[in-house]
């Protein structure tokens, strides 16, 4: 007679303990990753070429001890190749993931969105209890480099060549010499979006607001070292107040709407600056049209995002409103835009993983 085993699946308990044990391994590994970007490991494996863990750490200007544990630990990844004599080099596709700052597969920045929420976790902790916002300097300048590096890759190579194209008057407007537009570029961060407008239509005048400090001064330093400082001017200003100048042919949010505590003074405020016959265009969130739980990886980003990033960073005014990146559906798009006093939402048909695109007027 045979026994048959019998195997039981394992419990909910068993799935959970193991999928929060990979998340915990995720975590450790992103902030090696960090190492790696900050310290500029990845980039001299790259331009230099391959290393023992003496000559990178002779490269670089690191402790070698402390390069020889970095060294195994990515190689035990998969991120290293470990070949003979000792020498480390990267794996295939790291260069575009982690050094390559353009490339449309370059995820270095969320490395630093680890240490940005860990240096603003105690007032995140103390905000839950008290309602408070977590101004966004809180979070430290790794969390610039973060915002900065996660929308780069998209403003360097879709914003012209994919995106505006899809806005064919829009983009006829732009590329106009008869007639030089003016764009404002609202929640603009260090800039990206306004350098590249500039840089392919020479002839705008971009105008980019951001309230935060940090950000305006990085950009200015990258409108200089691209040229653009002619045509494009980074002011720090609070884009849910009326705007510093008017007149604007088309007016820009680029993924920050969601971040605000006041969205539909901010669209007000676009509305009265954009000329009659102007457009706004909102690049917003991705997420279902409808609560779904349990979601899928983009809303479990967004909603991650949500309670630790964009919901306290908005909720820095006692009277904040601030929608958050899970909650800026359609419908609640259309309903902030309406608010404002437009008139017309359209819901364009640019096709993108993590955003959608609206047009008002």
């Amino acid at each position: 007679m045979s026994t048959l085993l019998e195997t039981s699946a394992p419990s909910a308990a068993e799935e959970l303990s193991g999928r929060l044990f990979l998340q915990t391994l995720g975590a450790v590994e992103l902030l090696n990753v960090y190492f790696g970007v900050e310290l500029g490991l990845y980039r001299s494996l790259s331009y230099d070429g391959p290393a023992t863990a003496a000559v990178l750490a002779q490269r670089t200007g690191q402790d070698l001890r402390y390069t020889q544990e970095w060294l195994a630990q990515q190689a035990v990844v998969g991120l290293l190749t470990a070949g003979p004599d000792a020498e480390f080099g990267l794996a295939d596709g790291v260069r575009e993931a982690l050094v390559d700052e353009v490339s449309p597969f370059y995820v270095g920045g969320m490395a630093y969105i680890a240490p940005a929420i860990g240096r603003a976790l105690p007032a995140l902790v103390a905000a839950f209890r008290t309602g408070d916002g977590v101004p966004y300097p809180e979070y430290g300048a790794e969390a610039v480099t973060a915002q900065e590096a996660l929308n780069r890759p998209a403003y360097e190579t879709a914003l012209i060549e994919d995106w505006l194209p899809q806005i064919p008057d829009i983009q006829a407007r732009l590329a106009d010499s008869t007639r030089p537009a003016r764009v404002a570029d609202l929640g603009a961060g260090v800039g990206w979006a306004a350098i590249r407008l500039a840089e392919a239509f020479p002839q705008v005048r971009v105008d980019g607001y951001d309230l935060d400090e940090e950000s305006i001064a990085r950009g200015r330093r990258y409108v200089a070292d691209r040229g653009v400082a002619d045509r494009v001017d980074l002011a720090v200003a609070d884009i849910t107040e009326p705007l510093p100048r008017d007149g604007y042919d088309v007016a820009f949010f680029f993924e920050c709407l969601h971040d605000l505590p006041h969205p539909v003074a901010a669209l007000a405020a676009a509305r009265r600056a954009v000329s009659p016959g102007g457009s706004v265009i909102v690049m917003e969130e991705r997420v279902a049209e409808t609560f779904t739980a349990p979601g899928d990886e983009v809303e479990r980003f967004m909603a991650a995002a949500g309670t630790l990033w964009c919901v306290p960073q908005g909720r820095t005014d006692a009277a904040s409103e601030v929608i958050g990146p899970l909650g800026i559906r359609p419908a609640v798009m259309r309903h902030l835009a309406e608010s404002a006093g437009f008139q017309t939402v359209e819901t364009l048909a640019i096709d993108h993983p993590f955003w959608r695109f609206y047009r008002l007027g």
